[in-house]
């Protein structure tokens, strides 16, 4: 999956996100007693991780220099007390964001590497044990559209808002967070792609499933194109066992990873939905500062409802389809119990208490659920927000 993803993932290089591996062909001199690795092997695989190391250490450099330079040429912006914190805030938020992206791609490289071998091991093992069509074309081709959709969303969005916001003469803290905005839209998309790499495989094992269903419930109606032999089977079963522990692995690498940035960009777009909301109301109410900017206002708005509702609906779909997974091996158990199949009905409720234990949930780092309900508090939170920053 890494191989499909490489052109997003030399953009996550670019801004610091990503930290590519090192070379994975290790090279071997042969000795009478033992094998040890080249020294030039070794010397390149240190430089390179020196190198990168060093480009992220200059982005950080950066990033924090954009943020002293906002901050000290904040007096020449318009001084509503209220306008003025909220956009620092927003700001600073921005910057701290930024930051944790680039910490958690240097503390927690391992992690994300181990995340991508483990989408490639999930999908050999959907294809050697389940013997299962993972449609690799067809996730390839979702998988390039949501990059394209995404993609275009933002990269439109952001240079409609810098005219809008330049004809209309007020840029504020824009052109010093510009970099960290680009880091946050690439990393939350980067995220949506893994995402919607693990719904893929997850749809695929619930396939299988109801497969095994159909076979122990209705005999009598089979297809010639399946092996109903291996479909009744214990080995089949248990590798159906061991696929679904891979995937909440990965999604608990996803979440250790990934959990503090994620965090901190959902409560980014936050605060940004209610702030650009309330800009908007105040220019249609006519303040000298803000005049016009209900122009500029929905095309920082949409792109980021958009990616939040793309966001909480990828890892709803992830919870439901693990909730149907525990739903067929229930009744899988409760085929097993009728007709009184010792062995497969303990193997079952062993696997039915691992689906108990073993959720699939995508948390920020334990602080909220990211699923559908999830938009339901972002707007009431934003509402009230409002109803707050309006009484000023």
């Amino acid at each position: 999956m890494e191989h499909e993803l490489r052109i997003w993932l030399r953009l996550c290089i670019f801004f610091g996100i990503y930290i590519k591996p090192g070379n994975k062909v290790q090279i071997y001199t042969t000795t009478i007693n033992s094998q040890r690795p080249s020294r030039g092997f070794v010397n390149k695989n240190r430089s390179v991780r020196l190198l990168q190391c060093l480009y992220i250490s200059c982005i950080t450099f950066m990033v924090c220099g954009f943020c002293v330079w906002g901050l000290y040429g904040s007096s020449s912006l318009p001084r509503l007390l209220l306008t003025w914190i909220i956009s620092m805030l927003l700001f600073c938020l921005q910057i701290v964001t930024n930051l944790l992206i680039l910490m958690e791609a240097v503390w927690k490289r391992e992690e994300h590497v181990r995340f991508l071998s483990l989408l490639e091991e999930i999908e050999v093992s959907l294809k050697l044990r389940l013997r299962c069509d993972v449609q690799r074309s067809e996730l390839v081709g979702n998988l390039y559209r949501l990059q394209a959709y995404l993609g275009m969303l933002s990269l439109v969005g952001l240079i409609l808002f810098m005219i809008t916001t330049i004809w209309l003469n007020y840029v504020g803290y824009f052109w010093n967070g510009l970099w960290s905005i680009l880091t946050i839209r690439i990393r939350i998309i980067q995220l949506l792609l893994y995402l919607r790499t693990l719904q893929h495989y997850l749809e695929c094992l619930c396939e299988k499933l109801r497969q095994i269903v159909a076979y122990h419930l209705l005999p009598e109606r089979q297809l010639l194109d399946i092996d109903y032999g291996r479909l009744g089977s214990m080995a089949y079963l248990l590798a159906v066992k061991e696929i679904y522990a891979q995937i909440y692995k990965a999604f608990q690498l996803l979440n250790y990873f990934a959990g503090w940035s994620l965090f901190c960009i959902v409560i980014c777009f936050i605060l940004d939905i209610s702030s650009n909301t309330y800009w908007t109301l105040v220019s249609l109410d006519g303040y000298f500062i803000r005049k016009n900017y209900y122009i500029a206002g929905p095309l920082a708005i949409i792109p980021r409802i958009v990616i939040m509702f793309w966001l909480c609906n990828y890892c709803n779909n992830c919870k439901e389809l693990a909730h149907t997974i525990a739903y067929l091996v229930n009744k899988l158990k409760i085929i097993s119990s009728s007709k009184s199949l010792q062995h497969p009905r303990i193997f079952l409720y062993h696997f039915s208490a691992q689906l108990e234990l073993q959720r699939i949930e995508v948390t920020a780092n334990n602080f909220f659920l990211l699923d559908m309900r999830l938009l339901l508090t972002i707007c009431s939170v934003a509402a009230s927000n409002l109803v707050i920053l309006m009484q000023f």
